[in-house]
């Protein structure tokens, strides 16, 4: 599949297929479960054909994990967590299989404090018990596993940009799925809750965290100067549209923070290098075009949803728009904060080894009702307790300043924010359900080499040149 994107025709028929794709999802659900295990079956057959030539086993990875969504819109045939199990066995192909011998051993350390709280689990039967453990551990484990495949692991940057447009294809998928089982014309807004209707049914957390990961995405090619598609149109076409749908669910996550994802990483450059302070001045015009294209994307779904949209991303809630009265105790972290008090309690409770993996339920219910949990932070230390902990000080805070400080390539850091930062975010406000934010924290650790520029042209000051990297 990769070697077919060297082609505009070859990139054109891929979309095509993923297209076609999405409009199964209401009309053959089935088999759109069946092509998910087809792709990753194809994936780790390329991986192993070639001796994960390109990384590419990494970068499959990254390509099902954005197609996850789309195999759980279809009904997850096979197993709900299939989105994270392939994405663990095609990086772990992908070790197997190539020829770098590098091991992380700061992430096998991770994997480690992650087992304890497998004995702890308890439930009715051993298929209970295996259910709770799978679902809670699936996420940290693929975290572990796509950074024991990407720590430091070179990558040419030309082989990125090839391999993320890939990573991109399923945002076509998503987007024909939606408008086929949710069409907008069909869409009615009356509630400012997060609106699984517009989400096709589904979760539109979970919906609108993987369209967040898509815009963050297109984003980082075009700050870059990169087309993301076949075509420079086509590019815009698909940015207003996954915008818009992203919107549409009423789930902020996804939208602010792929937003503010991408805003850290320009930040933290414009501070660190003198020479993107002054490309990025000479980009001021198209900076603010950027910004009247994302404004403008907003007006018309605010349009769409009679400023309902406008009120959401106000804090506002239904009962207060409808009586104009402001309610003056009130979370804007729509019942998390609750959830959380009943994680941190779980933890002061059993502060060495923690609950383990699924027994921190009835702390949860005492504050909220019956609830999983919506940040990962707090589950691992009420499921995990100080091996918990642990995981997040040395592989959520040491290891990510480690990384940055020794890693000096702006491309590298560039795009380590970036995705870091997503990956941080989405265990925030959805734990991790899906694949993207562990797959995402593995993936920030790569190293991008800057491709030697032979012509004048490429000679000019950009953000992934030498020139930069003389400067750090």
């Amino acid at each position: 599949m990769i070697d077919l994107l060297k082609t505009k025709k070859g990139h054109l028929m891929l979309i095509a297929i993923h297209l076609a794709l999405g409009v199964m999802v209401k009309y053959a659900p089935s088999l759109v479960s069946l092509a998910y295990v087809g792709l990753f079956a194809w994936s780790a057959f390329d991986v192993i054909y070639t001796r994960d030539r390109g990384s590419r086993a990494g970068f499959y990875a990254i390509y099902l994990m954005g197609l996850e969504m789309i195999y759980r819109m279809a009904g997850a045939h096979f197993s709900w967590e299939m989105g994270k199990y392939v994405c663990i066995l095609i990086c772990l192909v992908g070790m197997l299989s190539g020829q770098r011998r590098y091991i992380a051993w700061n992430f096998l350390f991770l994997l480690i404090l992650l087992l304890p709280s497998i004995f702890l689990a308890d439930g009715p039967d051993s298929l209970d018990i295996r259910k709770k453990i799978l679902f809670n551990i699936s996420g940290p484990l693929s975290l572990v596993f796509t950074g024991l495949y990407f720590y430091r692991r070179q990558v040419d940057e030309n082989t990125f940009y090839h391999s993320m447009r890939m990573a991109f294809l399923p945002a076509f998928t998503i987007i024909a799925a939606l408008s086929v089982v949710a069409n907008i014309a069909t869409l009615q807004f009356t509630s400012l809750q997060s609106n699984p209707e517009a989400a096709g049914g589904f979760g539109p957390n979970q919906v609108s965290t993987v369209l967040g990961w898509f815009i963050l995405l297109h984003l980082l090619f075009k700050v870059n100067k990169q087309q993301i598609t076949a075509y420079e149109w086509l590019d815009w076409v698909i940015l207003f549209y996954i915008v818009l749908r992203a919107l549409l669910t009423f789930s902020r996550g996804g939208v602010m923070g792929s937003l503010l994802s991408l805003a850290a990483a320009v930040l933290v450059l414009t501070f660190a290098y003198h020479s993107f302070r002054k490309q990025l001045m000479k980009k001021i015009p198209y900076i603010l075009a950027g910004m009247l294209f994302f404004v403008g994307v907003f007006f018309v779904a605010n349009r769409i949803t009679n400023n309902f949209l406008l009120y959401r991303y106000q804090g506002l809630t239904t009962t207060e728009v409808r009586t104009g009265v402001r309610l003056e105790e009130r979370s804007i972290l729509t019942g998390r904060d609750q959830i959380m008090r009943g994680d941190i309690e779980a933890f002061f409770d059993n502060p060495l080894f923690g609950t383990g993996y699924g027994m921190a339920v009835e702390y949860r219910a005492k504050y909220y009702g019956a609830a999983a949990a919506h940040t990962e932070f707090v589950r691992l230390l009420s499921e995990n307790g100080m091996f918990g902990l642990l995981f997040m000080l040395i592989g959520m805070v040491w290891l990510p300043v480690y990384f940055f400080v020794r890693s000096q390539t702006p491309l590298t850091r560039f795009f380590f924010i970036a995705f870091y930062l997503l990956s941080m975010f989405t265990m925030f406000h959805a734990a991790m359900r899906l694949a993207l934010p562990g797959v995402l924290f593995g993936t920030a650790f790569m190293l991008v080499k800057p491709t030697p520029k032979n012509t004048e042209e490429k000679k000019q000051p950009q953000l992934a040149s030498s020139q930069l990297e003389k400067t750090a």
